[in-house]
């Protein structure tokens, strides 16, 4: 009535074991091609070329420190041109911040003005100087052409100014403020020499 199943592999059972045996059998045969062989390749041409390439920027590197050609490059990116007018530009700049700064630290309070005169008075410094200083350092940053001792000492100018303005509404002390104002000085003569 019922047959008991039969303990033997049937045919297909039997074609997918030899198919497993085979390919075991071709892998045991064959010498692994790989992915280790060519992650071995790479890695060596990697390592070659980041070692070039290291030999070539501290080549370059040692080349620059010690031939830099600072000025070839800069006197080749502008035109005399472009220097001179740049240069006449931060002048006219130089003696517009100037004009403000010594019109408005030489004000006085009126007799009338009373505290708030005197506030006004004190706060019309302060602004000629911060923002003369800041209106002189864009204007040299926006002239690129403007010959370097030129440029150095305005932004110097640009900084004491502002330190100055910062220095009065902090309220330092008088020495300390003294030796900005001579440092001011010497920047100004600087800049006067350069301009003519």
């Amino acid at each position: 009535m019922s047959e008991t199943p039969s303990t033997e592999p049937s045919s297909a059972a039997e074609d997918v074991t030899e198919s497993v045996a085979a390919h075991k059998a071709r892998s045991d045969v064959t010498p692994p091609t790989s992915h280790a062989a060519h992650t071995s390749k790479f890695a060596k041409w990697g390592t070659i070329a980041a070692l070039v390439l290291a030999i070539l920027g501290v080549a370059g590197a040692a080349y620059g420190y010690f031939f830099p050609n600072e000025g070839a490059a800069a006197a080749g990116k502008y035109t005399d041109q472009q220097r001179t007018d740049a240069k006449k530009h931060i002048c006219e700049t130089f003696k517009i911040v100037d004009h403000a700064v010594v019109r408005n630290s030489h004000m006085k309070n009126p007799d009338n003005g009373g505290p708030i005169g005197a506030l006004s008075v004190a706060t019309a410094q302060r602004l000629a100087f911060y923002d003369g200083g800041a209106f002189l350092r864009d204007r040299v940053a926006a002239e690129p052409a403007t010959p370097k001792d030129l440029a150095d000492n305005a932004n110097a100018l640009g900084n004491q100014l502002e330190e100055l303005s910062i220095g009065y509404l902090a309220g330092a002390q008088d020495f300390t403020q003294d030796e900005l104002r001579q440092n001011l000085d010497d920047k100004i003569k600087k800049i006067v020499e350069i301009c003519k």
